[in-house]
């Protein structure tokens, strides 16, 4: 699950490792955040990469919803694509 955040609103910490628009844990290799939105206006962030993860947020989308399993209800009120709606 990730977030998408104003790029200006966003602040890193620690040492990040990227390749091709995306950014990874230098130390683990786990996958934190993506920088490919093509206005470079937003960031996307794995939710639990962070710290401190803001509950209070509710989903407004689903991407990809083609490979969702049988078994995953839709979240309830987000919208939903069947791809990337980049």
């Amino acid at each position: 699950m990730y977030a998408q955040w104003p790029v200006d609103a966003f602040e890193i910490r620690g040492e990040i490792s990227s390749y091709d628009g995306r950014g990874f844990c230098a130390r683990c290799g786990s996958r934190l955040l993506d920088t490919s939105d093509h206005a470079d206006a937003l960031i996307e962030i794995r939710l639990g990469s962070l710290d401190e993860a803001p509950f209070e947020l509710k989903p407004e989308s689903e991407i990809w919803v083609t490979r969702r399993e049988s078994w995953i209800l839709p979240v309830e009120g987000a919208a939903q694509h069947d791809e990337n709606c980049r």
